[in-house]
């Protein structure tokens, strides 16, 4: 008799929704408590740990372990990644706020106002590159320099793309970016 992961592999009509009623609450718990129960993220990631599931059925093995361990190993590996999104992103929207507050730029837009988790969805929508730079910045702590050498990049280059993330990050929060108000008084 086949296996659930079997039979999604093969393409088998019925055999998703099966994997969904016989894994749905372990994935679920699972979720839950990599992510302390923020009920959100648990959504989105045990849909994540599925997908990742159902592409993956084809390398199951039932001679080399069973199924349950193979889905509960492919949704530690996929819930570890997304806890790590999303503690990285919650620590970029706490230095963004940061950052944001110690510009002054609290004074165009209270920082009570900013909705930050909309905040950290427009950091997710940056250009890959951008987003890139901005990482390596704000959460490694790298220079221009460190983040030219490291992804192969021109300096200047690395500065534009920090640049152009810095004020698409500024815009999404209404605020002014660094410099722009002296721009508008000198005009």
């Amino acid at each position: 008799m086949s296996t659930i992961l079997q039979r999604i592999a093969r393409g088998e009509p019925g055999a998703v929704e099966a994997s969904l009623d016989e894994y749905g609450g372990l994935v679920w718990r699972l979720a839950n408590r990599y992510l302390d129960g923020a009920q959100d993220e648990v959504e989105d990631a045990t849909q994540e740990v599925f997908v990742e599931v159902w592409m993956s059925a084809k390398r199951f093995d039932p001679e080399r372990g069973n199924e349950a361990a193979f889905v509960a190993t492919v949704a530690h590996r996929r819930l570890t990644d997304y806890q790590r999104r999303v503690t990285a992103r919650r620590s970029l929207t706490r230095r963004s706020r940061d950052d944001l507050h110690a510009r002054s730029l609290s004074n165009s837009v209270p920082l009570d106002r900013l909705d930050l988790r909309e905040l950290g969805d427009e950091f997710d929508r940056l250009p890959d590159q951008e987003r890139q730079a901005l990482w390596l910045s704000i959460h490694s702590g790298m220079s221009h320099r460190q983040i030219g050498e490291a992804t192969e990049t021109p300096i200047g280059t690395v500065k534009t793309r920090l640049r152009n993330g810095l004020r698409r990050l500024c815009q999404a929060a209404g605020a002014h970016e660094p410099g722009e108000r002296n721009r508008e008084v000198a005009t």
